[in-house]
């Protein structure tokens, strides 16, 4: 059974076909990092930074931190945005660091946003943290939580054989009785 929810979260997907030609204005840059800005914080500790990766020479250097999997997709994006905290500016509860779970928040009012504007907008986890460091000049002790590919949605045949049917696929959610307990484990 699937209960019914907002359109924008029914609609939210992470694509990878990107049109590598149509540049994503730098209006709708800043819409995004607004929706990103407004997520909620452990006492409102904000503790994100953005990085925006739109320029060739810069997207050249952060695309070679990408791992091989990603970079068969992710290099036609015309954006790339990170999201980066300091582990040190944020405090933890129980030895959990609050700084990821607040990165994670404004992560998805970014992808909403983007969903709502009509965006491919793909959080990725397989990038080399310390060659995107480098490459985008990110100081220490910030941390790069995770990059996001941004850009319009691309025809689906200019994708690798394998990633058209991972696009073609149906979403599929684990059974919420699966994921829930009630009133204990």
């Amino acid at each position: 059974m699937t209960l019914e929810i907002h359109p924008l979260l029914a609609q939210r997907r992470s694509p990878r076909a990107i049109d590598p030609n149509r540049p994503v204005p730098r209006e709708v840059t800043q819409r995004l990092l607004e929706a990103a800005r407004w997520a909620p914080s452990s006492g409102n500790s904000q503790p994100w930074r953005f990085v925006v990766v739109d320029a060739p020479d810069a997207l050249a250097r952060a695309r070679e931190a990408l791992h091989p999997g990603n970079q068969r997709w992710a290099n036609r994006a015309p954006l790339l945005l990170l999201i980066c905290a300091n582990p040190q500016d944020d405090g933890d509860i129980n030895g959990q660091p609050l700084y990821l779970f607040d990165c994670g928040l404004a992560a998805e009012n970014l992808l909403l946003q983007g969903t709502a504007e009509g965006l491919v907008v793909h959080p990725m986890a397989g990038w080399d943290e310390n060659i995107m460091r480098t490459a985008m000049g990110v100081p220490d002790p910030y941390r790069v939580v995770v990059v996001i590919a941004v850009g319009y949605p691309g025809r689906l045949e200019d994708l690798p054989e394998d990633l058209q049917k991972r696009e073609t696929a149906p979403r599929a959610r684990k059974p919420l009785s699966e994921l829930t307990h009630y009133n204990g484990w």
